[in-house]
């Protein structure tokens, strides 16, 4: 199997479906000949993972729209059939699986916390979870979080400058009940979130500059949040007045589920968990507001952030505006300049600049 590609499309080439650490995990499984029946697979990002263990029926946990979409892409383009798959959502109830799990460890030791919470309630008790990561990457606290969890954590030798973290025994009789949550307070809101949403510890500073000093026009009677987290922005907006249309969407569904949570009491918003835009018709918004990520995981790719704002042009309205804040160095408005007509910076600091982008 050779035919791999990533969602969402980089015009990074050096950027690969699959690293050293999915060869590694795949090298262990091969040597320690484990009972791979019903494997269950974590942060398998692009199915890699997926197509190489096909024939073991994994379960694969998913926490992104861009992720179930390249394992759907990725299988098929190697001739997996889509009855092969089982696909879960990381918020789905999980029922008992086989005896081994696998993941390469997420950069949120929030969402490796959840990881492992899914697999202690799935596995059984003589299950075990083979989880890798770069070793330039190993922290401490992953052996701290794995031993709350399992009774026995171990590490492997490093190859090809990954290693493995072996954990087995989970820790069954542990009546301790885990909160899944973070909260956050921000202008006298509590926002709950799910472990593993962005800035789990505070509103993002980037989205505080852009709520501190955005300024909405009459004209303006739909928006959408692009990468909305935990809603903070769009409750933001939503408290400014009605929308005839208000739309939020994240790529991660911990995050739009967030959402759901801090804004039960906004009934006309329209949450979706989807990475692109392709689905909304032409002209659809008089706002399109968004402080996107240029970082995936360990990966720096602000060319994901370009290709969204790109697409934007086309969903907006005739007087419509995109709203972005960014960091500084990204230097966003030569970008933004090859598809609108005018773009301005509306304010700036010594972090963040808050652009302004119109038809």
């Amino acid at each position: 199997m050779k035919n791999f590609i990533r969602l969402p499309e980089s015009t990074d080439r050096s950027l690969r479906a699959w690293s050293a650490v999915d060869e590694h995990i795949l090298k262990h499984l091969e040597e320690e000949k484990l009972s791979l029946e019903n494997i269950t697979l974590l942060h398998d990002r692009f199915g890699y993972m997926t197509c190489q263990l096909i024939v073991n029926t994994p379960t694969t946990l998913t926490y992104l729209d861009s992720q179930k979409q390249s394992i759907l892409r990725n299988t098929s383009t190697n001739w997996i059939s889509i009855e092969d798959l089982n696909i879960r959502s990381i918020l789905d109830d999980i029922p008992p699986v086989g005896k081994i799990a696998v993941m390469k460890v997420p950069k949120s030791l929030d969402l490796f916390r959840l990881y492992l919470t899914k697999l202690t309630n799935s596995l059984p008790v003589d299950g075990a979870v083979v989880a890798g990561f770069m070793t330039r990457h190993f922290s401490k606290s992953m052996l701290d979080i794995a031993a709350e969890y399992f009774n026995e954590v171990s590490q492997s030798k490093a190859w090809k400058k990954s290693r493995l973290l072996l954990l087995t025994s989970p820790k069954k009789s542990n009546d301790k009940k885990i909160d899944i949550f973070k909260t956050i307070l921000y202008q006298d809101h509590q926002y709950k979130q799910y472990l593993g949403v962005f800035s789990a510890n505070h509103i993002d500073y980037a989205t505080q500059f852009l709520i501190e000093h955005l300024e909405l026009r009459n004209i303006e009677k739909s928006f959408l949040d692009i990468g909305c987290g935990n809603g903070v922005i769009g409750k933001h907006l939503l408290e400014q007045r009605d929308w005839e249309e208000a739309v939020m969407i994240d790529d991660s569904v911990l995050a739009t589920a967030s959402t759901q949570i801090n804004l039960e009491n906004h009934n006309a918003v329209q949450i979706k968990t989807q990475y692109h835009l392709d689905n909304f018709s032409d002209g659809k918004f008089d706002l399109v507001i968004t402080n996107p990520p240029f970082h995936f995981e360990y990966e720096v790719d602000p060319s994901i952030a370009i290709r969204l704002m790109s697409d934007t042009q086309r969903i907006l309205s005739n007087n419509g505006r995109l709203i972005i804040v960014a960091n500084r160095h990204l230097n966003y408005k030569s970008q933004l300049s090859q598809w609108y007509d005018t773009v301005n910076i509306l304010i700036e600091n010594d972090k963040f600049i808050i652009y302004e982008a119109m038809k």
